[in-house]
């Protein structure tokens, strides 16, 4: 006891010392008229080091020992009692990520416990901010005094007797009142996917913040943790195991402030990429780069260049954002590599997360309000696919299969980049600022080139319509590109037998063909590459390139004889693509050739999935069925009106054949005027009140 005296007296000298050396006292004493909106010093991790390297290992190692000691002579230096204040907290901030205080979450182990670790990567959920129990009075029903009893995180501890009478023959009365609470808050913290092999789990491990830092911290957000790390026994009922849960009392946090910036690039990696950018090539090169084993796929390679760089993200001064990310959905028959061009993305995606559809979790692929152990039954907040890919890329498969809850978030999470959760008294809004990269199959298993993409799946048209491209992969026979196509794949399967048959051996040998399946730049090399110009480089549009828009916008909508080719959003789009491919070549300037690029690649992809009989028509992207269509459609209701009127009986349908004659003599043939009434049926505009007579709902 004694020499645990002599070490607490020993201690806080050495934090006097500290805080006459550093100049501390100034903000100590601050720290009395600014209370309570500020509860905690902040003293720097340079400070301590710079002071005593015994010290600060000291407090490394113990540290709840050494900052309650520090915490507790500043409210003795400030005069502060137990019924002025309820708390003091000294936080260290400039933490270094060195060995012995960086841990990745899967490498914490029992021999950090109770030392001073931090800890990185993205907050999955999170729970309200309640108060907690820190000095607990109890009540003597003998002598009415009150027994203060300082209370732990995670359970609650009761006193056995009075302190002041010693009266020990039942239970001390707890007075709420009386006590003394502290704000606290659970928070689980996962590893960024993009930091471990991609067939690991991401880790988790739980957080607990308490006081002035609580409600900081939100589900999406990347962050890296400094505290304590504590342990808390399992139990099965009041059964306690041997094993223990670990969490992390966070004593301070520190949010990413810039995109990628984990990405580490020294003075050679920037000499590398300055001159790549110099190249004229250099967007073919890196489309070359992308999945070199899969054959073909010129243009979407391309576009996914174009999507990793991105577009510039706009605040303007009334508050409005204009996203910058770029949207790409391909759709199309089995076996067309998209699930491989997927996951190749996240290879080389700087910051990337990969979901399926169909959500595992209750959070899906935007977010949700769910009730589980972690809040103790309360309801917690829990990020999805999209919030926690926030400033980075999102990868879907089979986005077909989406949750129906998911469907009306997506469109606010595409447009607005946000997500917002309204739900069980939660209210909130996530942040899901991200590139979306999505597969889809269609409805019946193959796409069927005489139908609309709409038509073809169960998204809304007002989700197709917020992607920037839209791909359809068709499957069909053709001699000379499956010749080739074969080839491809046979050659890539006999490279990786050759591979697999010299892993156990040192042979050096000739392998054929191998130049034709190596990308042409290295994944690590693009992961900084893009890293360094979303980071260094924000293009704006030179005049030519608004010249050239312009033009090239107003030419195209006046081209549509009795349609609505494009609208502003493809000319967002256009925008978008060609502040990426400046971008990519590392320019502050969008030119003409960025323009027309970016122009090349949305009128290909709008007469892939939004033309008819060779014309160009945004209502079959955003409604589902053409201008003409429409007019058509309308035509055909009025005929059945027309033709129920000259009937002289307004309660009796006109039989089809006569509505089919009518439309005849308007210049509707038979199978499109079928075709147009089984569609009004399906959408329930008409019934057929008999086989032979069609009726307007």
């Amino acid at each position: 006891m004694i020499s645990q005296d002599i070490e607490a007296d020993n201690i806080k000298r050495q934090w006097i010392d500290f805080f006459d050396r550093y100049d501390y006292n100034d903000q100590i004493n601050k720290l009395r008229s600014d209370y309570p909106d500020i509860k905690s010093l902040y003293i720097s991790y340079n400070d301590l080091s710079g002071y005593s390297t015994d010290f600060i290992e000291g407090l490394m190692k113990d540290p709840y020992y050494y900052l309650t000691i520090g915490e507790f002579y500043i409210k003795e230096t400030l005069g502060i009692t137990y019924n002025k204040v309820r708390r003091i907290n000294i936080r260290l901030v400039n933490v270094p990520e060195i060995i012995g205080i960086k841990y990745d979450i899967r490498n914490v182990r029992s021999s950090n416990v109770n030392s001073y670790i931090s800890i990185n990567g993205i907050i999955r959920k999170n729970t309200e901010v309640l108060p907690r129990l820190q000095n607990a009075a109890f009540k003597c029903p003998a002598c009415g005094e009150l027994t203060i009893v300082p209370e732990d995180i995670q359970k609650l501890f009761e006193p056995t007797a009075c302190q002041a009478c010693g009266w020990n023959k039942g239970k001390l009365k707890l007075i709420p009142e009386e006590s003394e609470f502290v704000d606290t808050q659970k928070l689980e913290i996962q590893e960024n996917p993009d930091t471990i092999d991609s067939t690991s789990q991401p880790q988790r491990i739980t957080l607990i913040i308490e006081d002035d830092i609580t409600g900081k911290i939100y589900p999406g957000d990347r962050v890296t943790v400094y505290g304590i790390l504590k342990a808390d026994e399992k139990h099965i009922g009041n059964t306690m195991l041997t094993e223990y849960n670990i969490y992390l009392n966070v004593n301070n946090f520190k949010k990413e402030t810039r995109d990628f910036e984990e990405i580490k690039i020294n003075d050679e990696d920037e000499k590398k990429i300055k001159e790549l950018a110099r190249e004229p090539n250099i967007i073919d090169r890196l489309a070359k780069s992308i999945a070199p084993s899969i054959y073909g796929l010129d243009v979407i390679k391309k576009s996914l260049v174009l999507q990793l760089f991105g577009g510039v993200r706009k605040v303007m001064k009334d508050g409005t954002h204009i996203r910058g990310d770029i949207h790409i959905l391909m759709i199309g028959d089995p076996g067309t590599a998209k699930s491989q061009l997927l996951r190749y993305m996240t290879f080389i995606s700087p910051r990337s997360v990969f979901a399926f559809g169909k959500g595992s979790s209750a959070a899906g692929l935007t977010a949700a309000a769910v009730r589980d152990d972690f809040g103790e039954g309360r309801w917690t907040l829990e990020a999805g696919a999209l919030v926690l890919a926030d400033n980075g890329f999102a990868a879907i498969d089979e986005l077909d299969k989406m949750d129906k809850n998911d469907t009306a978030s997506m469109h606010e999470a595409m447009e607005q980049q946000s997500v917002t959760i309204s739900k069980a008294g939660i209210m909130a809004t996530l942040k899901s600022r991200c590139s979306i990269l999505a597969a889809a199959n269609p409805r019946y298993g193959r796409y069927d080139p005489m139908k609309t993409i709409a038509e073809q799946t169960e998204f809304p048209p007002p989700l197709l319509s917020r992607f920037d491209i839209i791909f359809k992969l068709i499957d069909t026979p053709n001699r000379e590109i499956d010749d080739k196509l074969a080839e491809h794949v046979l050659k890539t399967n006999r490279l990786g037998e050759i591979y697999r048959s010299l892993e156990n051996n040192n042979l050096e040998i000739d392998i054929p063909d191998e130049e034709n399946f190596i990308a042409e730049l290295d994944k690590d090399l693009i992961r900084k590459y893009v890293s360094y110009a979303k980071n260094r480089v924000f293009p704006r549009l030179s005049d030519e390139a608004i010249s050239i828009l312009k033009e090239e916008y107003v030419k195209t909508r006046a081209s549509g004889i009795d349609s609505v080719p494009i609208t502003a959003r493809q000319l967002e789009s256009t925008i978008r693509l060609a502040e990426a491919a400046a971008k990519a070549r590392l320019s502050p300037i969008i030119t003409v050739e960025d323009a027309l690029l970016a122009k090349g690649v949305v009128d290909y992809y709008l007469k892939e999935v939004s033309a008819m009989n060779g014309q160009v028509d945004i209502d079959i992207l955003n409604t589902g069925i053409s201008t003409k269509q429409r007019t058509e459609l309308e035509v055909i209701l009025s005929v059945i009106k027309e033709a129920k009127e000259n009937s002289g009986d307004q309660k009796k349908a006109p039989e089809i054949e006569t509505v089919i004659e009518m439309l005849k003599q308007k210049g509707i043939s038979r199978e499109r005027a079928e075709t147009d009434l089984a569609r009004l049926k399906s959408d329930g505009f008409i019934y057929e009140p008999s086989n032979k007579r069609v009726d307007v709902i």
